[in-house]
């Protein structure tokens, strides 16, 4: 009776006791983006662009997208509905279950160290403005994860877009590569920035304006005039995420 007792005590105590949150949120994060590489894999197999799924499945190509980059969380009908589109058993798009061997780190490196980054078919517009209608994957990009840690940047978070324009020349010019932060929404602090203005994705220098409670949108080219927002537009004002890396030809 006492080890039966004792067993039970030990159970008992491993129910009652939640998981930390932030491990379930990084976990929950991890799968989203194993379940939108699958997806994107079989995708892929069948010859199919995302508008072509969509399409097929009666999805919005924008939903389609968002849930290949792990940003949205698919419901049992959406990923029904795009199983039966590729042909493919429901239980393939199954997050739980383990990854393809295509969407592992299939190039030697050791994914303890190093963390593979989703580079989109996006471009940001460091001048007029660029507008993204589909957000195809283009490759990956190998990041250190000490590096990205002390980055304060979340794996899950990570995504790479393309610079387009002279507005940020010379520090960021035209074709760089950008890795941003899509976790920060807010302006918790003046840096650079993907926000969207007027359905234009841009890549800007923000800084705030503790006077007014507004903030200015800078472009490191002289040539280019700061925009000057109110409290009240800076409020509206559409943060994408932050950018923490750029790179370039030389």
């Amino acid at each position: 009776m006492c080890a039966f007792a004792q067993i039970k005590v030990i159970v008992t105590s491993q129910i009652n006791t939640p998981p930390d949150d932030t491990l379930v949120k990084t976990r929950v994060g991890e799968l989203a983006l194993a379940q939108g590489a699958r997806l994107r894999d079989l995708r892929k197999q069948k010859g199919l662009t995302i508008d072509d799924l969509a399409q097929r499945s009666g999805l919005h190509f924008n939903t389609v997208g968002r849930i290949e980059r792990g940003v949205s969380d698919a419901s049992l009908e959406q990923l029904y509905v795009m199983a039966l589109a590729l042909g493919v058993d429901p239980s393939e798009l199954n997050p739980f279950q383990p990854a393809n061997p295509p969407s592992q780190l299939s190039s030697g490196l050791d994914d303890e160290v190093f963390v593979l980054v989703e580079l989109l078919d996006v471009r940001v517009s460091a001048g007029n403005g660029a507008v993204n209608s589909s957000q195809e994957h283009m490759g990956r990009f190998a990041f250190s994860r000490s590096w990205m840690a002390r980055k304060g940047v979340k794996p899950a978070h990570a995504r790479i877009v393309h610079a387009r324009g002279d507005s940020m020349a010379d520090k960021i010019n035209n074709g760089d590569i950008l890795l941003v932060d899509i976790a920060a929404k807010s302006l918790d602090q003046d840096g650079v920035y993907v926000i969207q203005l007027d359905g234009h994705d841009y890549v800007k220098v923000l800084q705030r304006d503790f006077s007014t409670g507004g903030l200015q949108i800078i472009s490191y080219n002289p040539a280019y005039k700061p925009q000057v927002l109110s409290a009240e537009q800076a409020a509206e004002l559409h943060i994408s995420g932050r950018v923490v890396w750029h790179g370039g030809e030389i």
